[in-house]
């Protein structure tokens, strides 16, 4: 109200300044007295001043408004102008303010947005590429980078077939040029360097009805194809597993009923060989499930408080006689002060006979030891070492994968499943404890394995 009134009080002044002036020098002109004339060009004079002093003091206030005004339009949008007392500037000024505000506002929503655009963008497990119609890379997210082992940021220098050099991509982009809004294209893709099974899928980018590029999205389903293989050797490997035995089983039977059964003299020697097949059969199904249980995490282990000699001591009674029969020597070496291991009794036994049954057939004639010791003050080491054929260094790594055998018609032969070192892997690590496996062909093997010690 101050401002308002003070603002009237100038425009009053300045307006009787001007009357004053007007009716002097009127006055002065009719009368002809000379200091009537000079008080008009005083008046005159001052009202000019005042006004000089008006424009003066608007201009400026305009020129500060027009200068914050750049700044706000080159993006510094802090910037605020001092509101003047002059109405007509004032409302000037405070829209000038409300501009510059808002348009801070609508940045900084801009730039949440964005972060968590990128936000999202980032933390998607699956590939992001954006390209535009040449093929130029326009947006590529982290996890893309990471599955094309792409160390910086790629968007707008190069094109995508100079990175993925594929006819299956080339093939995909071509099916996404021609097809209709909405509709997926999809290629799955083997790459070598580096290593790994992508499945692309492509999308067209509209921009009204224009086309504006393409949009890929990477799976990285290296790991399950990989499954599905295993998955396949799976069911391959347990199907001929379960069908040699019962070929011969139903070959020996149908013998029998071909008439043989009348002859004692071969009666005998068909029902051994069925008998041995049958039990080949359900050793292989008890291992089934044993590996589908642990597998499955169905495995309860009653852990408690194990003499790893009690046991290693009933496992070499267990085996004594197969290996008598090979001249082989079986040999413990447990010391008498070793902890007790803290594990499954009955599954830790299971461990041990497969290593030491492994250890006996694969050993022609020598020695199979089993020793243990304390290898840290939280575990112990147990070692079943044989002097047996050994195993090459190029099977060695898969030696505990299901079914794998390194000699299969040798291992058939001596009634393996090909399931034992995949049972002992699971079973220790569901222990705790680590499996190692070292090996030197024709020289013999040595397997070790850690459990942890018993408080």
């Amino acid at each position: 109200m101050r401002r308002f009134v003070g603002r009237l009080q100038t425009k009053l002044i300045l307006t009787y300044l001007f009357i004053i002036g007007v009716i002097l020098g009127v006055v002065g002109i009719f009368v002809a007295r000379p200091f009537v004339a000079y008080a008009a060009v005083v008046t005159f004079g001052i009202a000019i001043v005042l006004s000089l002093w008006m424009v003066r003091r608007l201009s400026c206030s305009v020129t500060t408004m027009v200068d914050v005004a750049h700044q706000i339009a080159e993006g510094d949008l802090s910037r605020r102008v001092a509101v003047p007392e002059e109405q007509e500037l004032a409302m000037l000024a405070r829209a000038l303010n409300t501009l510059g505000q808002k348009l801070q506002e609508r940045l900084n929503n801009v730039e949440e947005e964005q972060a968590r655009t990128a936000g999202i963008l980032e933390s998607m497990v699956e590939g992001l590429v954006a390209i535009d119609q040449q093929g130029r890379i326009v947006l590529m997210n982290g996890a893309a980078l990471r599955m094309l082992r792409m160390g910086q940021d790629l968007e707008g220098t190069r094109h995508l077939l100079e990175i993925i050099r594929h006819p299956e991509l080339h093939t995909l982009l071509q099916e996404c040029d021609t097809c209709a809004a909405g509709t997926v294209c999809r290629r799955e893709l083997t790459l070598h360097s580096p290593p790994m099974t992508l499945m692309v899928h492509a999308v067209p980018l509209r921009r009204g009805a224009d086309r504006g590029g393409t949009l890929l999205v990477f799976h990285d389903v290296t790991e399950l194809r990989r499954l599905e293989r295993v998955r396949q050797e799976f069911v391959a490997n347990a199907s001929h597993e379960l069908r040699t035995p019962l070929t011969a089983i139903r070959g020996y039977v149908e013998t029998l009923l071909d008439g043989a059964v009348d002859d004692p003299g071969r009666t005998r020697p068909f029902l051994d060989v069925v008998a041995r097949h049958a039990e080949r059969m359900s050793r292989l199904v008890d291992d089934l499930l044993d590996l589908s249980n642990i597998e499955s995490g169905r495995l309860q282990l009653e852990r408690h408080a194990v003499p790893l000699d009690e046991v290693a001591q009933l496992v070499f009674a267990l085996q004594q006689e197969a290996a008598s029969k090979k001249e082989i020597t079986l040999r413990l070496e447990i010391p008498p002060d070793l902890p007790a291991a803290l594990a499954d009794r009955d599954r830790l036994q299971q461990i041990l006979i497969n290593l030491v049954d492994n250890a006996i057939k694969f050993t022609p004639a020598g020695q199979v030891t089993l020793s243990a010791q304390k290898a840290s003050s939280s575990h112990l080491e147990v070692v079943v070492t044989d002097t047996g054929t050994g195993i090459s260094s190029t099977d060695l790594p898969r030696v505990t994968e299901r079914f794998y055998r390194v000699d299969r018609a040798r291992s058939r032969e001596l009634g393996g499943t090909g399931l034992g070192l995949s049972i002992v892997k699971h079973l220790v690590h569901a222990h705790g404890g680590d499996l190692y496996i070292e090996s030197e062909l024709g020289k013999g093997t040595t397997v070790r394995f850690t459990l942890p010690i018993a408080a």
